[in-house]
């Protein structure tokens, strides 16, 4: 199968408003109450970030994100991958766009020029700058299975999966895991070391790095708390909010199951509000450059 063909079936799947109807009619169970105590802001554990430039996307119709935008002029989005140190292990955080489109150098257009895509460096030779390599990581976990997050996430097969259950669930579906713009390829050699979680999860049983059950924009989306000793508390989005303007408006994306992102919208700021985090938006061009990448540790 061709590199267009994979891209076009994906997004046909996951983006086209006519698959909205798909994703919508999905019932997931509604978000456990929050436990506030499973959350450390002491930053008394040695964790460090770094950022990892994991491909670029050119919105054509970027109304398909944000319903409450004033115009459908193109926008520039990012894809933020994120390595988490911690004593006990590494933790990997989305896989972006496959590394195998780095030879495309000028991009691809895809359906039609709604969107373009580009890989400027691969998420290989960034770990390099770290000293790493993916079997440093110990620890795996994807904010969903959209092509845009797991395309090198079979780099990690040695790691333990992190997954939620509704999104485990439909990614082994054979009858629907496409419907969701799910690639199995990227991700069917985790199987194995797949470790199935409902809800909140301590990863490392500190409260400094907790996976938040964050439903809506996939059926198990999840985003990621990470309490560091001198930056402070943040969390990183996932696609609960596509841009900085996406969280302002409080947007839902057309092919988001809206009663569950709104109790994901509720549910993260509430954890913002009482712990002091800071929100990390993966796909927001401006963030992105404002802020240091690899080799960069925030700490």
């Amino acid at each position: 199968m061709t590199i267009r063909c994979i891209l076009i079936g994906l997004l046909s799947a996951s983006f086209l408003p006519a698959q909205a109807s798909v994703i919508n009619q999905t019932s997931n169970p509604a978000p456990n109450p929050i436990n506030f105590s499973q959350f450390s802001t002491k930053g008394n554990v040695n964790v460090a970030i770094s950022i990892i430039d994991c491909g670029r996307i050119e919105a054509r119709k970027p109304t398909m994100f944000n319903p409450k935008a004033s115009n459908d002029n193109p926008i520039e989005m990012v894809n933020s991958c994120y390595v988490i140190s911690h004593p006990k292990g590494k933790l990997f955080w989305d896989a972006g766009i496959n590394d195998k489109f780095v030879a495309q150098k000028d991009g691809i257009e895809v359906m039609d020029g709604a969107f373009h895509f580009s890989v400027q460096k691969t998420l290989s030779s960034q770990l390099e700058l770290l000293n790493l390599d993916a079997n440093d990581i110990e620890h795996l976990a994807l904010s969903h299975l959209h092509w845009d997050h797991s395309g090198n996430a079979y780099k990690f097969s040695n790691a333990q999966w992190l997954i939620q259950k509704p999104e485990y669930d439909i990614a082994f579906d054979q009858e629907k895991f496409k419907s969701y713009g799910f690639n199995q390829d990227d991700y069917a050699s985790l199987k194995p070391n797949a470790k199935v979680i409902e809800g909140d999860h301590q990863v490392f049983g500190d409260g400094s790095v907790v996976l938040i059950s964050a439903y809506g924009h996939s059926p198990g989306h999840q985003v990621l708390y990470v309490d560091l000793p001198e930056y402070g508390p943040i969390i990183l989005s996932g696609d609960l909010y596509h841009t900085r303007e996406n969280r302002r408006l409080r947007a839902i994306p057309i092919f988001n199951q809206v009663s569950q992102s709104k109790l994901a919208f509720e549910k993260v700021d509430k954890i913002l509000e009482r712990t002091g985090a800071e929100l990390w938006i993966g796909h927001d061009a401006e963030e992105f450059y404002e802020k240091r990448h690899a080799p960069y540790w925030y700490k």
